[in-house]
């Protein structure tokens, strides 16, 4: 499972289902809102397959989906946050 971050725009139309298009993934995947614009989503899923996955969902709306490699990570955040981005760190420790 790895992360991503996945950042959209308004676009025009419907609203966006983010939970049905988190439950089009695999099994366990996740994710946590930052905002109206801005999730992470952990999947075992390609950045090309949920890109992919996510353009029914998106409508007219630009988006991008990006891999965070990165296990070092800082700022100022609620703790629910920090809690979904460690759970990461802490999976790819016990691999």
């Amino acid at each position: 499972m790895e992360t991503r971050l996945l950042v959209f725009d308004d676009g025009n139309g419907a609203d966006l289902d983010l939970r049905a298009f988190v439950d089009s993934l695999d099994e366990n995947a996740e994710m946590i809102e930052l905002d109206a614009h801005v999730c992470f989503v952990r999947s075992g899923l390609s950045v090309s397959e949920l890109s992919n996955r996510f353009i029914p969902f998106a409508g007219s709306r630009l988006f991008f989906i990006t891999e965070i490699p990165s296990s070092e990570f800082g700022g100022r955040m609620p703790g629910v946050y920090w809690d979904f981005i460690k759970n990461k760190s802490l999976a790819s420790a016990a691999e």
